[in-house]
């Protein structure tokens, strides 16, 4: 077969768009195992389960998300190897209606075929291209070479005992996790970057949908309409958070390998799905009070934690102060002051969370809002980006943003003096005339 060469899509294709719409399906059921309690609060046994699988699907989107982002083009090979893997997720996700011992045989043949359908599709782009060099081949091998030692695992772990089987899938999964985050060759190359932002956008928007589903629990006919409006409220603040960052000051064309990011959002991805099973346990009157609260309480710290991550990969001019990490460390304390405060009485609690939130959001805008200003003025004033960095202002600090705006004043100071200037000898020129 005569070799081609590699011509990368520009942005997101449409299959891969529709590829992630699995996603909604898998993360729904998914969430209902782990939504399954027993007793006052969580079944240790379904939460296992629910952790286990949502890692194995997020760790599948990994596979597939840096193989379009590095090597994807609108060929039917890729169609088809998405198409399948589609396909093999329903099967996949579909055996977790109880816990992973009883639906084990079909679960590790479907993940094994998961894994088979991605070697297939690597080794096609190693051998179909002519244009890769050597750090290409040699980040294909290696991930070639991984998938197979996980497909042996999952596989192995098809005909093995429930008990024995969960360890297996455990160790494989574990494998794929450990040299997803340790191997150095997949940052041998830089991303593009914009494509794997647009990615997990999607999958973060995908995620909270799940958990707008949850807040219709709220809507029955003994709702309190309070409470409700509160719920949503609370969720529309964390998207806010999440979206309001990444539509105005992340860098969408960073020079980065991109694998941190992916890591953080896929960890968010975690954490918004944790709260959207609080949310749908508070209601419940089955379920002890104090540890469904904590639960909550939990997950919100969590998640202002780790969205904060992503502030690493804003524009430069976007990067944060240090009061930027303390407002969010101070929403941390108050969550969990306010819980421990009121007893976590629901609707007290509720309110303040949701002003608290709302709070850490408005400093994501204040900060964009101030230097967007700062830029704006200094263009209005003749002063460039590039003149910013090469007299070394960093926005980043208050001590930056000080000397950046003295630059500024005097530029306009500057300018005054000569207009000035230039007034009195036109005026000294009438005279004289």
């Amino acid at each position: 077969m005569k070799k081609r060469v590699l011509e990368l899509i520009s942005g997101v294709d449409n299959i891969e768009l529709f590829y992630d719409l699995i996603f909604v399906y898998c993360i729904s059921v998914i969430t209902g195992v782990g939504h399954t309690h027993t007793g006052d609060f969580l079944d240790i046994m379904h939460y296992s389960t629910y952790v286990f699988a949502l890692l194995t699907v997020l760790q599948i989107w990994f596979y597939t998300t840096f193989l379009m982002n590095r090597y994807g083009t609108k060929s039917i090979s890729d169609y088809i190897c998405l198409f399948i893997n589609m396909l093999l997720l329903y099967f996949m996700v579909s055996t977790l209606e109880g816990s992973l011992d009883e639906g084990n045989f079909l679960f590790n043949i479907s993940w094994s075929m998961i894994f088979v359908n991605l070697i297939v599709h690597w080794l096609i782009k190693r051998f179909r291209y002519s244009n890769l060099d050597a750090d290409d081949y040699k980040i294909i091998n290696r991930t070639v070479i991984l998938l197979t030692v996980q497909f042996a695992f999952a596989f192995t772990a098809a005909f093995l005992p429930p008990r024995i089987a969960v360890w297996v899938s455990l160790a494989g999964l574990a494998i794929g996790g450990a040299v997803w985050y340790l191997g150095r060759f997949y940052r041998l190359k830089p991303a593009r970057f914009s494509h794997i932002t647009e990615r997990c956008a999607l999958l973060i928007i995908v995620t909270f949908g799940e958990t707008i589903v949850a807040v219709s629990t709220y809507m029955s006919t003994k709702f309190d309409i309070i409470v409700s409006i509160l719920i949503f409220a609370l969720v529309v603040g964390l998207f806010l958070i999440y979206i309001y960052e990444h539509d105005n000051m992340l860098d969408h064309h960073a020079n980065t390998d991109g694998m941190a990011y992916m890591i953080i959002n896929a960890w968010i991805v975690f954490v918004v799905s944790n709260i959207t099973i609080a949310l749908e346990f508070m209601p419940d009157d089955s379920i002890a009070f104090l540890p469904k609260s904590i639960y909550m309480t939990a997950g919100l710290v969590l998640y202002l934690l780790t969205s904060f991550l992503l502030s690493r990969f804003n524009k430069p001019q976007f990067r944060h102060s240090i009061k930027y990490p303390v407002g969010r460390l101070v929403a941390c304390a108050l969550i969990i002051i306010v819980a421990v405060a009121t007893k976590f009485d629901s609707r007290i609690t509720l309110v303040a969370d949701v002003l608290i939130i709302y709070g850490a959001l408005f400093q994501e805008f204040i900060l964009f809002r101030t230097r967007t200003q700062l830029i704006s003025m200094a263009k209005e004033q003749g002063v460039t980006r590039e003149m910013i960095e090469e007299a070394g202002y960093d926005l980043e600090t208050d001590e930056g943003r000080k000397a950046f705006l003295k630059a500024v004043n005097d530029v306009i100071h500057d300018s005054a003096k000569e207009k000035h200037r230039q007034h009195r000898e036109e005026r000294r020129e009438r005279h004289d005339a």
